[in-house]
């Protein structure tokens, strides 16, 4: 599996981008061969406050599963996303089954 991690207007730390890394091989192993995987945390104001977004893109099988999520913090929208994704990915799965019957 190729991924691409990207940060923007935020720097990913070492420990920041492992767990992504780690969660996304999780991923890999329960829900099929991931070819690609692309994350991007960015940080701009809203409001006069700053926000943080983590956006996901996975190639799986002949998919495309997104995912997106906005936070207070970095870690929070990190978390937030990666647990959109494998709903995502969940319901990806269940409807190859039920397609499949």
């Amino acid at each position: 599996m190729e991924i691409k991690l990207e940060g923007r207007q935020v720097d990913l730390g070492n420990e920041l981008q492992e767990r992504i890394k780690k969660r996304l091989d999780s991923l890999d192993r329960r829900f099929g061969p991931i070819t690609h995987a692309r994350f991007t945390v960015e940080r701009r104001p809203h409001n006069n406050e700053q926000r943080a977004e983590g956006k996901a893109v996975v190639n799986i099988a002949g998919s495309t599963i997104t995912a997106a999520k906005e936070s207070a913090t970095v870690v929070a929208a990190v978390n937030e996303t990666l647990d959109t994704l494998t709903e995502n990915l969940k319901g990806h799965v269940e409807k190859k089954k039920k397609d499949h019957r």
